[in-house]
């Protein structure tokens, strides 16, 4: 009997991006690691907010804007309190806003992020063969490539998965060279004759 299974990936990111510009300590480019921690400061009626950044070599620090000269009605309550409590989510949700990098002019590195892929079974059906349906759900942006992903996860080698494709074993809903492109929200990809 053959099976029809229909799962869902969830890729989560176990590291943040760096970011990537000259220390002042080190006079060379470094990269900086986010730490996760906000600085709040109030500016006479006014308020700035930051996501702290640390030099890998040095540990001297550098301040991305995310407020500035905002009155604090303009941020809510709810946001507020995350800033002043560190909160890691928000911190996670900033790292990954391509728009924060863009307004700062700071240079982003998306290659060094390492996930964890959370796997459900959503739903199994009979059919003529054996097939899986892989549902990506990504909701930051990576760098990583579809055939890593699959790889690492189907324990095979990138040259069977590439073996796979050529021969329309794995296929998807995106029209491009699929195990090139990187991994995003909403693909979908098909594996025939295969058990998961």
């Amino acid at each position: 009997m053959s099976y029809l299974k229909e799962y869902e990936w969830e890729l989560i990111p176990k590291t943040l991006p760096t970011i990537r510009r000259i220390c002042p300590k080190c006079g060379k480019k470094t990269n900086y690691i986010n730490t996760k921690k906000f600085r709040v400061n109030a500016n006479k009626s006014n308020l700035d907010v930051w996501l702290i950044y640390q030099c890998d070599k040095c540990k001297s620090t550098y301040n991305m804007t995310i407020y500035k000269r905002i009155k604090p009605i303009d941020i809510s309550r709810y946001e507020y309190e995350k800033f002043l409590s560190n909160d890691e989510d928000l911190a996670k949700k900033y790292s990954f806003n391509l728009d924060f990098y863009s307004k700062n002019k700071a240079e982003a590195i998306f290659d060094d992020i390492t996930y964890s892929v959370e796997k459900k079974e959503i739903e199994t059906n009979y059919c003529d063969s054996d097939e899986i349906i892989i549902n990506i759900i990504s909701k930051f942006p990576t760098n990583l490539r579809v055939d890593k992903l699959l790889s690492d996860n189907l324990d095979l080698t990138r040259s069977t998965v590439k073996k796979l494709y050529e021969t329309n074993y794995i296929y998807s809903n995106e029209n491009n060279d699929l195990l090139k492109l990187k991994v995003k929200n909403n693909m979908q990809i098909r594996i025939k004759n295969f058990e998961a």
